[in-house]
């Protein structure tokens, strides 16, 4: 007979169902994987409708580290075996969607991951109950009125259904970019409407835009590229050519406008209705405008994440953009006891870095195994133990750890972050030895929230995070072609840089004491030297070295820091002149001193 109660039951075969299944087979947890098709990666067979992937695939990166080369290998899933690898499967940047289900098979295969196919769960319903750590008991019913029960519910189930403005009037005259014709014939000499500002409209968009005569498109909300925002979820690159056609006169255009209505005409043809805000006229007003003879109209508005029809109201999680997104705390569970969300769900709590992507929530996924070993099994988080605290090992160790680390690289910003506690014996404290009587304990990747909420972490008297973090957010509004000039590396604390670093944060029972930014190099490494006449590569692990001194006087607190000794630096660096600097300044206030006849604001 067929087992049919777990400790975990993981909802979903897709990459972030995969990689929670790997963790737990290895860790020989008692769980199964519920599929309701019969492959995994099942999403991958159909969409994106055009077939090619936007993550990168980026197979050569100088360095040999395996741990370093997973910053750019954007579909690998993580595994101790270094041959299974994504990068091994193509030779293409932008890969091909049925070569990632081709992966997922051979590693569902290598691993004998415990999945059950053609299994689509229809209801979950939820008693509470008192089992030791556990609080639930989930009983999960398939299509087949077969049932299933777990303690710990994990939802995989990715992209749900599409995201229809079911707002827009008439919104059942468009075709949908899921199941939308991709045949190039049916689109020739023909007028195309576009609903959406994303990924997913502006590949349909770029698709079509040989074949078509005319395509606008239509958005409510900015259209956010990726080179600005840093966000790997807004427009990429490899999506954009429509913009460029638009703007270099090619008839296709986009217009950022709030879409009422569409309307099928007797002759077959689609009229949409929108308002567009018009701040710039005299008056500044709204307006409501109509254009006509569109022949094909294709809504692509992106996924929703979330089917709140499979709970019943004993398990109902919260939810908030329209049933977009479903809330997650700290530690990705929802608002509905022993219920958590992982995969692309997880950027419910991230639009800044990686979460929506394999290349992140594979490492959101390990650090939630982690975490529900502790909350439930009683098993440690991942860390390193030191039995001394050595000043200069453990800046050494952070530096190359840091120079390496995917998973911070990936959810930088602070996301995750790596946790160093130290505990000095008292009667070391201060005394400037450089190996001082202690111990020390290094956690890797956890949620910065949830290590700022967790009484163990704030009870600390001496703990520094540990993150990667790009200073973009700093600067004022650059164009993306500007942005590439090395910060300042003379500084201690280096925050305004073009490119990633490590950032330190030092704490005394959960108060921020100071932050150390080491400074960023473009190969995001600080380990090596980073430029021919690098004369001081050793100033990363100086400045961590003074911070560990500052922190509990372990060692030196004056080793150095800057770019350069005083004796090279006239070598290599030639002050301006006052008149230069001056010369500068009058360029930059000309420039912000320009007036135009024209604006798209009302002030500006």
């Amino acid at each position: 007979m067929d087992k049919t109660d777990f400790e975990y039951i993981v909802v979903g075969a897709g990459p972030a169902g995969v990689q929670m299944a790997y963790f737990m087979e290895k860790a020989k947890k008692d769980y199964i994987v519920l599929e309701r098709n019969d492959v995994p990666g099942s999403f991958f067979t159909t969409q994106p409708r055009h077939r090619t992937l936007i993550s990168i695939n980026k197979r050569f990166n100088y360095f040999p580290e395996k741990e370093f080369n997973l910053r750019h290998d954007w579909n690998s899933l993580i595994s101790d075996d270094d041959d299974l690898l994504f990068t091994k499967y193509t030779d293409d940047l932008f890969p091909g969607a049925d070569v990632l289900v081709k992966y997922m098979a051979d590693y569902v295969e290598k691993f004998k991951l415990k999945i059950r196919y053609n299994t689509s769960i229809a209801n979950v319903h939820r008693e509470a109950v008192l089992e030791g750590k556990f609080r639930s008991r989930y009983t999960l019913t398939d299509q087949n009125k077969k049932k299933f029960t777990c303690k710990v519910l994990i939802m995989a189930t990715g992209p749900v259904e599409e995201n229809i403005p079911t707002y827009i009037e008439g919104i059942e005259c468009a075709d949908t970019y899921k199941d939308h014709s991709i045949d190039l014939k049916e689109y020739e000499n023909k007028k195309v409407l576009i609903l959406g500002g994303g990924n997913s409209a502006f590949e349909t968009a770029d698709h079509l835009a040989g074949s078509a005569a005319l395509i606008h498109m239509a958005t409510r909300t900015p259209v956010l590229m990726a080179w600005d925002s840093h966000f790997v979820g807004h427009l990429r690159a490899v999506n954009n050519g429509i913009l460029d056609m638009y703007h270099l006169k090619s008839l296709h255009a986009l217009r950022q406008c709030n879409t009422l209505k569409l309307q099928k005409e007797d002759d077959g043809t689609i009229t949409q209705t929108f308002e567009m805000d018009l701040p710039h006229w005299s008056p500044p007003g709204t307006a409501t405008f109509t254009s006509k003879g569109y022949d094909k109209c294709i809504v692509a508005t992106g996924w929703k994440f979330v089917n709140t029809k499979m709970f019943d109201e004993s398990c109902k999680p919260e939810t908030f953009h329209d049933d977009k997104f479903v809330r997650l705390d700290e530690h990705w569970q929802t608002t509905v006891p022993d219920m958590y969300f992982i995969g692309t769900a997880m950027q419910s709590r991230d639009r800044r870095v990686a979460s929506g992507f394999i290349h992140g929530f594979r490492y959101n996924v390990r650090s939630l195994f982690y975490m529900l070993g502790l909350r439930y099994d009683g098993c440690d988080l991942w860390k390193k133990s030191f039995p001394s605290i050595n000043a200069a090992e453990l800046a050494k160790f952070m530096v190359e750890h840091v120079s390496v680390s995917s998973a911070l690289y990936q959810l930088g910003q602070g996301f995750l972050c790596d946790v160093l506690i130290l505990r000095p014996e008292e009667e070391s404290k201060g005394d400037g030895n450089e190996n001082m009587k202690g111990t020390v304990e290094y956690y890797y990747e956890l949620p910065r929230e949830w290590v700022l909420k967790n009484d163990y972490f704030l009870n600390q008297e001496h703990m520094v995070l540990v993150t990667i973090e790009d200073s973009h957010h700093r600067f004022p509004p650059t164009s993306a072609t500007n942005f590439f000039k090395p910060g300042d590396m003379n500084p201690r604390d280096c925050k305004c840089t073009a490119f990633p670093q490590g950032v330190y944060y030092s704490y005394k029972r959960g108060k921020l004491q100071e932050e150390v930014h080491v400074g960023g190099s473009l190969v995001v490494r600080a380990d090596k030297k980073i430029f021919v006449g690098d004369n001081n590569p050793d100033r990363f692990t100086n400045k961590l070295k003074n911070l560990l001194n500052r922190q509990i006087g372990v060692g030196r607190g004056d080793h150095f820091e800057r770019l350069f000794p005083d004796e090279e630096w006239k070598k290599v660096y030639r002050e301006w002149t006052p008149e230069e600097i001056e010369a500068k300044k009058m360029e930059e206030i000309k420039k912000k001193e320009v007036e135009y006849d024209c604006k798209l604001g009302i002030l500006s």
